[in-house]
């Protein structure tokens, strides 16, 4: 049976009213401490309740109060606390302001010059701890009165954000530990918005299947999901999750001040991660199994093309897997030179690429960042699989130089849509959750019996023939990770993936 999600608006947030009680008119040249009357009504407050739907004011609730001269200048702010007293806060008048407009809440930031609303960039991140609570969404309700009163009228505050409730049910076991949520909307033809929050608290077992997620979010952003639009609710956890329509039958506007519902049933599969098609180790000299040791450049097999293929892809040697077409390959390393590089600085975005995983061919485009030097090599990094539901970060790393134990790491993390090049890039920190590691060690090649570039240099058949007695072959040195077409007669090592 197929899911669906219906989404519908349930109730509109009331309009905030706060009424100032009659002040004496302040002094021109000085600002005063003065008190206000919010008067609110039982149905609109600021912490949000889902069971009535309410909101009440909290300890520490603060509005922001916006003061102009009496040519309209913005020329002040000023913040007013909640005394924690019935309606009444308390605050210092702005000096020379005959107006005001009014936010909630005061982590608002206003423009030094005109006074215009600015968001802080990480205002809408939010973190709900546990299971179907609200406490995260206190401060992500916008509340504005951006007609500007004197500080005796009554500034109606009209929400401009809304929250959309996602009743998940049917959730697989196995995605585990819960730390990130996303709901991902196509609000014009092949433009895609989403909200997101992290999750704490939250792990999916035989017994625990769904979560009740609330998300506020600014529906000038998260406009509405077109006719023939797509739709994606995934789950970051131990492993990934997705549940999606790919053509909604109507479109869906979304509106201020609403509460919206989701609701999911079933119909989870889970996105793999494209590294973990990658089997753990080298084949060993046999070619009947896999080397126990990860990193080792001393035990693996060496084959010549034909050879990898007729025991790996005709015979089926090992079966469950696979050598790895060029394609396959490009789904783990970018194909040419100058990406992915340990001493030379890159910076390239929006780089189209053609893989396949699994068995699907997939376009993406990718970012790449590197900082190293030949004086200071660093990891490489990217932000691969833009543009499709594998959206992962990428690092690859080279270790100990021309000795036994020399390797390529490579790791690869799912990660949701916000997260961009310089977040994957930066120095010191990187990505946890669903990790997935692979090691590549420096085999070199066999050649008439003898080893080169042990150590030092990582070769790895594809099961696909360039021309001239040529084969495509993953390879990688100190200095940089790309494919490239050698003789089919040279012995190199074997890296299958799972069929």
């Amino acid at each position: 049976m197929k899911s669906k999600l219906y989404i519908f608006a349930l109730l509109a947030l009331s309009v905030i009213s706060c009424t100032r009680e009659p002040l004496p008119e302040p002094e021109k040249e000085e600002a005063k401490i003065v008190t206000i009357s919010a008067s609110i009504p039982p149905e609109t407050r600021v912490l949000y309740d889902d069971t009535d739907r309410s909101l009440s004011w909290q300890p520490g609730d603060k509005i922001k109060l916006a003061g102009y001269d009496v040519s309209n200048a913005y020329i002040g702010e000023s913040t007013f606390t909640w005394t924690e007293t019935g309606n009444v806060f308390t605050g210092t008048t702005v000096q020379g302001a005959t107006t005001y407009k009014a936010y909630y809440p005061a982590t608002v930031t206003l423009d030094e010059t005109t006074g215009e609303v600015q968001l802080p960039a990480a205002f809408w991140q939010q973190t709900q701890n546990g299971d179907g609570t609200t406490g995260h969404l206190r401060n992500k309700l916008l509340l504005f009165d951006e007609t500007a009163r004197p500080i005796t009228q009554t500034f109606a505050l009209s929400a401009k954000s809304s929250i959309i409730k996602l009743d998940l049910n049917g959730i697989p076991e196995h995605a585990g530990e819960l730390y990130h949520l996303t709901y991902t909307v196509e609000t014009a033809t092949g433009v895609f918005k989403s909200v997101s929050i992290g999750v704490t608290e939250v792990t999916f077992s035989p017994t625990v299947s769904s979560i009740t997620a609330y998300l506020a979010f600014d529906p000038t952003e998260v406009t509405k999901v077109i006719s023939g639009g797509k739709v994606r609710i995934t789950l970051y956890g131990d492993r990934l999750y997705m549940w999606k329509i790919d053509a909604v039958t109507q479109e869906k506007s979304y509106a201020a001040g609403k509460r919206y519902t989701g609701t999911v049933s079933s119909g989870w599969t889970q996105v793999v991660n494209p590294l973990s098609y990658v089997a753990q180790s080298n084949v060993n000299p046999a070619g009947t199994g896999f080397v126990e040791d990860l990193t080792a450049c001393n035990v693996s097999g060496y084959f010549t093309w034909s050879d990898a293929v007729t025991r790996f892809n005709t015979n089926k040697n090992i079966p469950g897997y696979h050598l790895p077409s060029r394609q396959e390959w490009r789904s783990i390393v970018p194909e040419a030179y100058g990406y992915v590089f340990f001493k030379n600085p890159v910076d390239k975005n929006n780089i189209t690429e053609h893989v396949t995983v699994g068995n699907q061919n997939i376009t993406m485009t990718c970012d790449y960042r590197s900082v190293g030097s030949s004086t200071n090599p660093a990891p490489a990094y990217a932000l691969r699989y833009k543009g499709t539901d594998m959206l992962s970060a990428w690092k690859y790393e080279y270790f100990n130089y021309n000795t036994n134990n020399c390797y390529l790491k490579v790791t690869c993390c799912n990660v949701v849509p916000s997260v961009t090049i310089d977040d994957v890039a930066k120095p010191g920190a990187w990505f946890i959750g669903n990790n997935v590691v692979r090691y590549f060690p420096a085999s070199g090649e066999e050649t008439l019996g003898d080893y080169e570039y042990v150590g030092r240099t990582g070769y790895f058949w594809s099961s696909t023939y360039n021309t001239n007695n040529k084969a495509y072959i993953m390879y990688f040195t100190s200095g940089a990770v790309q494919m490239y077409a050698y003789k089919t007669s040279n012995k190199y090592s074997v890296r299958l993936f799972y069929d």
